[in-house]
């Protein structure tokens, strides 16, 4: 019995003594707008837990800067140390993700992954010309090195990241002090982060307790994945293109609905991807100024000219869109190129055929007579029945019912011609009996 008291003691001991808690939360693919917003709400969710840290798993090609700052002040506020660990081999943290690992309390690399490269480009890949090229490497180089300084890590390396494109694999960042541990898997990271003190962003240090800790996960919400996904501007090119050109053929083909419907849908989404990202006002007006040609073209006669024009404009729109200098990311070529050839293919043929959808019914009409497409004028019909008066009734126009109104009286039976029609009521006017043949 004395024996079982002091074994009943520390087991109660054990039993009251919780394990710590750590987060785990992974960001893989652009930094954007939904990316921030998934990591203030992990942030959170471990603060009102208590946690001991939170780890965000990375692998990203970089994103928009204005959503690393917004990032960077998050983690900065952040009561829980805020570890990203770059994970599996092969990810890597480039552009944007650069900075977002400076920004941490703790940055971990798997060996075989990398970092660097964050260096602003234009949208086709070029360094930015002049004073716009100078500005923003220039801010992105302080911003780097601001944070370098803060976390005690390798600040002329950070510059280099931005200033010269540098990239370093995971054993080189290790050994120039941009990060502070290796750590192949998240087994090994909480090994090298059990009793580790970093620097936290309100001043002071924390020591690191996770021996035995109870992992727990956070995941995007359905709203944070859609989000993410519209926040690309390959998705938003792609959903305004298909977004016109429904709509363009709706406009062609007046009646079909469902394509003008869903043409609708995709460009208000498109409009709303586009609201995630930092727009040049150039670029917008361009991709406007096209849709108005392309959308023209169905009600001017321009034997194609407005559609080309339309196609150039929003071609050249896109590609002016996105800012490089606050984007990791823009339209890819890859993208871009079949969108124009797609786009600029499926206008011209549209409206080749509705041009000849129109000509062809001109010459029905011709063909039996009548007037403008669409209407009843010249048209030849019957009196069905007549008021007593003799001058309003129904008459039958190409096997329709229409109510009519004559000047003249006129009975069932007689033959009549459509004057003009006020809406749904046609003025009619006795048909001119053919002469009749003259004797010899």
């Amino acid at each position: 019995m004395r024996l079982l008291f002091p074994l009943f003691l520390v087991l109660l001991a054990q039993l009251g003594h919780a394990a710590p808690v750590v987060r785990v939360a992974e960001i893989r693919g652009s930094i954007n707008p939904a990316t921030a917003g998934f990591l203030r709400s992990s942030i959170a969710l471990a603060e009102r837990e208590g946690a001991e840290a939170l780890i965000v798993e990375l692998d990203t090609p970089g994103g928009l800067l204005a959503s690393v700052r917004d990032m960077a002040q998050a983690m900065d506020r952040s009561a829980v140390p805020v570890v990203v660990h770059v994970v599996p081999a092969g990810a890597a943290a480039t552009s944007a993700g650069a900075l977002l690992m400076l920004a941490s309390h703790f940055a971990a690399m798997a060996p075989g992954t990398n970092i660097g490269a964050a260096h602003p480009v234009g949208p086709k890949g070029e360094d930015l010309p002049g004073a716009l090229g100078e500005k923003a490497v220039n801010d992105t180089a302080a911003f780097a090195r601001g944070l370098a300084e803060v976390h005690g890590r390798n600040r002329d390396l950070a510059d280099a990241m931005v200033a010269r494109s540098r990239s370093l694999s995971a054993r080189e960042a290790f050994a120039q002090n941009l990060i502070e541990a290796l750590a192949a898997d998240r087994t090994e990271l909480l090994a090298r982060l059990e009793g580790k003190s970093v620097r936290m962003g309100q001043g002071g240090s924390r020591t690191l307790r996770v021996s035995g800790a109870d992992i727990r996960r956070t995941e995007m919400t359905l709203g944070q994945k859609l989000l993410s996904l519209l926040a690309d501007p390959n998705i938003a090119a792609i959903l305004m293109s298909l977004g016109v050109l429904l709509i363009y053929v709706e406009l062609s083909n007046p009646g079909i609905t469902v394509a003008g419907v869903t043409g609708a849908i995709c460009l208000l989404i498109a409009l709303m991807s586009f609201q995630l990202l930092p727009i040049q006002t150039g670029g917008l007006l361009l991709v406007l100024f096209g849709i108005l040609l392309m959308l023209a073209e169905p009600f001017v006669v321009s034997h194609g000219i407005l559609a080309i024009g339309g196609v150039a404009s929003f071609a050249l729109g896109l590609l002016w869109l996105v800012d490089p200098s606050l984007s990791g990311t823009r339209v890819s070529l890859l993208v871009w190129i079949p969108i124009v050839v797609g786009l600029g293919s499926g206008v011209l043929l549209i409206g080749w055929a509705a041009a000849r959808m129109r000509l062809l019914s001109r010459r029905t009409l011709e063909r039996i007579g009548g007037g403008a497409v669409g209407g009843l004028a010249g048209y030849e019909g019957h009196v069905e029945t007549v008021s007593s008066d003799g001058r309003a009734g129904k008459a039958l126009f190409r096997g329709e019912l229409w109510d009519f109104r004559s000047e003249m009286p006129v009975k069932r039976g007689d033959s009549i011609v459509a004057v003009r029609n006020e809406g749904f009521l046609i003025h009619i006017a006795p048909a001119t009996p053919a002469p009749a043949p003259r004797e010899r």
